[in-house]
Formats: C-alpha cells, sequence, structure tokens
C-alpha cells in the first residue's frame, strides 16, 4: 500500500476522531446528528487538510480529488436523503461529505475500502437489528458506522488493493 502521510493521519486522530466519537455516542443514543457538530467535524477537517495542502504540495492534488468526491458524494447522499428519507437520514447524508473527504484524503484506496466496510457492517447491523426485534423496518443508528469509515478503510485498503492486483 502507498505510504499515507503523517500528517493526513494525524489530522484523522486529532482533528476527526473526537468530533467524530461525540457525533457517534449522540447519535446511539439519540438517533441524530447534531448540525453544530457535523459542521465542527467538517470545518475542522476541511481546514486541516487546506493547511497540509498548502505545506505540502506533493499531496494537493489527492486532497482535490478528495474535495470533489466528498462534494459529489455527499450531493447524492443529500438528494437521496431528500427522495427517500427513509433510507437514508438527513443527518447521515450532512455527515457523508467529511466521512468521504477523510478517507478519501487517506488513498483512492482507503475510500474504496472505507465505502465498502460501511455498507458491509450497516448491511449486518440491520440484520442484527431486525433479527432482535423480529420486526422489518426498524431504525437503527447508522451515524456511528458511517463515521467508523475512515478507520474500516484504513483496516481494508489491504484487501482492496489485493483484490485489484495490487502487490
Amino acid at each position: 500500500m502507498p505510504e499515507i502521510s503523517p500528517s493526513l493521519i494525524g489530522v484523522l486522530l486529532v482533528v476527526y476522531l473526537p468530533p467524530a466519537a461525540v457525533l457517534s455516542w449522540v447519535d446511539g443514543g439519540e438517533h441524530r446528528l447534531p448540525n453544530r457538530w457535523v459542521a465542527l467535524l467538517s470545518v475542522a477537517v476541511g481546514a486541516a487538510l487546506l493547511v497540509i495542502g498548502l505545506l505540502q504540495p506533493a499531496l494537493r492534488e489527492d486532497l482535490r480529488t478528495a474535495v470533489v468526491l466528498a462534494l459529489v458524494l455527499g450531493l447524492g447522499a443529500v438528494l437521496l436523503a431528500l427522495i427517500a428519507p427513509t433510507l437514508l437520514g438527513m443527518g447521515d447524508a450532512k455527515t457523508l461529505p467529511v466521512v468521504v473527504l477523510m478517507a478519501a484524503s487517506l488513498g483512492g484506496e482507503v475510500l474504496i475500502a472505507a465505502l465498502l466496510g460501511i455498507a458491509l457492517l450497516a448491511g449486518l447491523l440491520g440484520m442484527v437489528v431486525i433479527a432482535v426485534t423480529r420486526r422489518v423496518g426498524v431504525h437503527f443508528a447508522l451515524g456511528p458506522v458511517l463515521l467508523a469509515g475512515p478507520f474500516l478503510g484504513l483496516l481494508g485498503a489491504p484487501l482492496v488493493r489485493a483484490a485489484l492486483g495490487g502487490a
């Protein structure tokens, strides 16, 4: 796997993780992702990555790509939440861009693994919730799974790389 810049890992652990942990806790207990915390997370990660891009010119192109992907996937998520709110809550849709931004800034393989990990973990959690409650259509907090995306991506990136034929 290509080496990930230590400064990007620093952003993940110091800037992304603390508000993501708070958001996960709140969503797990109240089934909502407060706009203020989502905005704080988004602005903090965006500002930190902007500074890194200014200080490390070699990362600029990858960070630009991460921003574009975050905006496109975020717009798609918001449209999905507007069209089919039972499939995706608006809080989750507003949180997705910063998750994609963080994961994509760590690399393409990390982003792919993050999205696959989120889908897999959310599906498994959904099956468990249905099995435990014995009801279809039960809502559960997706925020903690979503916010775990960059970490799932780091864990799964070697598998994605192997699947894509990398060394």
